[in-house]
């Protein structure tokens, strides 16, 4: 049985629109929406020029919205509803100057663009919209172009609208966050090199800059060997291989030969960092100038001072030999100008930075042999000048006294020197203790002696700690209580002097 005229209009009018079912959830709205009081006119006479751009719309990933006629009424798919916020559903059938009054200057001459056959782009494009019930500005990257009707003239506007708000917002943020650091870099006072995984430079800041002396465009995007090609086989070279090969921090010294015969001494560290390596260089040239000044002051000192003392010890020899002093005398005088010296040895091994303590002791056991000490205590422990050489002339009077009377007067005595640092004391101390066993019985002296004077005065105003010296039939036993720098025990390199 044959269908009716109408029945096969309406069929084919069904047809027409069927697309709108797989639309989604915003072609199913137009299906069900009366049409008929639109300025369009009911969907069952759209043209097929409006259907067919509308079909590629609603199936479309991308925002678009459809303008359709001189109203712009506004057709769209499911991801310009995301877009239109709050706005839709209602947005939806809207003439788009009504639907965005907030921007409708800027639709109007879209529109008048558009519909003269024109076609319009804008790129990270700020916008002030209400899609919330509140005004934000969002920004957003829109392409604008004609619909033809049947007849090839413009019936309608295609927008292409994709947001950046987040996007740009975000590059913003991470812009700020490299102005930042670049003023970070600018203002440090050491030089800054970032280099690419290629060893292409990346950045340089104006310190860097001016050590070099060339201008900042002469090193970006340069590979560094070229800039620097002294440096490729040099160690500086090795070590910027190694630390990006093997993502390893380091520092080293390295002195540097300009082409133009100019020398510098660079401080260099290096880390490892997601672009390859950050390297930071400060310029001491003048402190390794300084230093060389410094150690050859220093040699000059050390060597007057020996001068000097050999010439105490050469007058002191031919005055006490002359007036007849006795033998003991004599020795016990250069036996002393030698235990001085020997500290002042010490003491410019480390350019006068101080002595450890260890070395005081094993330089006071050299002379009677070190199987005879039994030394204990731990390393590292600084004295400063002045109380290095209190110490050295404490530890010879004692273990002179031990070569004459005490351990050291047989062949089985032995000396136990040891020391520890107590952090639990009040303040903290550093107490030490001098032993003496297996020589002949001891008895108290009656009278000190200069060597028990030195020992006990000198100690305790130069430490500002307390010294005792008991006599036990066993052995001589001298315990020190040597009170720390307020920043306790670490803080003994740094010790000033009094």
């Amino acid at each position: 049985m044959s269908q009716s005229p109408e029945s096969q209009t309406a069929a084919h009018a069904r047809d027409r629109v069927a697309f709108l079912q797989t639309g989604g959830e915003t072609g199913g709205l137009i299906a069900q929406r009366d049409w008929s009081k639109s300025p369009i006119g009911p969907i069952e006479n759209w043209p097929q020029s409006l259907l067919t751009a509308l079909s590629m719309v609603l199936h479309s990933p991308i925002p678009i919205a459809m303008l359709w006629g001189r109203q712009g009424v506004m057709l769209y798919n499911d991801a310009y509803s995301v877009v239109a916020g709050g706005r839709h559903p209602e947005l939806l059938g809207s003439n788009v100057l009504e639907g965005w009054p907030e921007v409708a200057d800027f639709d109007a001459h879209v529109m008048e663009v558009g519909l003269a056959g024109g076609s319009l782009s804008y790129n990270n494009q700020e916008l002030v919209l209400h899609r919330h019930g509140q005004a934000e500005t969002v920004v957003m990257n829109l392409d604008y172009s004609p619909v033809f009707d049947e007849a090839g003239k413009p019936a309608g506007v295609i927008a292409v609208v994709i947001e950046t708000t987040e996007q740009v917002r975000a590059e913003a943020a991470l812009k700020a966050e490299r102005d930042r650091a670049r003023s970070v870099l600018e203002g440090m006072t050491d030089g800054f090199m970032l280099l690419a995984h290629d060893f292409t430079v990346l950045e340089i800041n104006a310190e860097g800059i001016r050590v070099d002396g060339r201008p900042r465009e002469a090193f970006i995007g340069q590979d560094h060997w070229a800039l620097w090609p002294e440096t490729r086989g040099a160690p500086l070279g090795e070590t910027y291989r190694r630390a990006m090969a093997e993502r390893t921090a380091f520092a080293i010294e390295n002195r540097y030969v300009f082409p133009d015969g100019r020398i510098i001494w660079l401080d260099v560290r290096g880390n490892p960092v997601e672009e390859g390596l950050a390297i930071f260089f400060r310029d001491i040239t003048e402190r390794k100038l300084a230093e060389e000044h410094l150690r050859l002051m220093v040699h000059e000192l050390n060597h007057r001072v020996k001068n000097s003392l050999a010439t105490v010890q050469a007058i002191s020899a031919q005055t006490l030999r002359g007036g007849g002093a006795p033998l003991e005398v004599r020795e016990a005088l250069t036996s002393r100008l030698l235990a001085l010296a020997r500290a002042h040895d010490v003491l410019t091994d480390s350019r006068w930075a101080g002595a450890r303590l260890e070395e005081i002791a094993a330089q006071a056991a050299e002379p009677y042999g070190q199987e005879r000490f039994r030394i204990e205590g731990p390393t590292g422990v600084m004295l400063p000048p002045r109380a290095a050489i209190a110490m050295a002339l404490a530890f010879h009077e004692l273990a002179t006294n031990a070569a004459k009377y005490g351990a050291l007067s047989n062949e089985s005595g032995e000396i136990q020197l040891a020391w520890r640092l107590d952090a639990a004391a009040d303040p903290p101390k550093l107490r030490l203790s001098w032993r003496e066993r297996g020589g002949p019985p001891v008895v108290p002296p009656t009278r000190k002696g200069f060597g028990s004077r030195l020992i006990q005065r000198g100690l305790a105003a130069e430490f500002v700690g307390e010294v005792r010296m008991d006599f036990p039939p066993s052995g001589l036993v001298c315990e020190m209580e040597v009170a720390l720098p307020p920043s306790g025990a670490d803080a003994w390199a740094d010790w000033p002097e009094r």
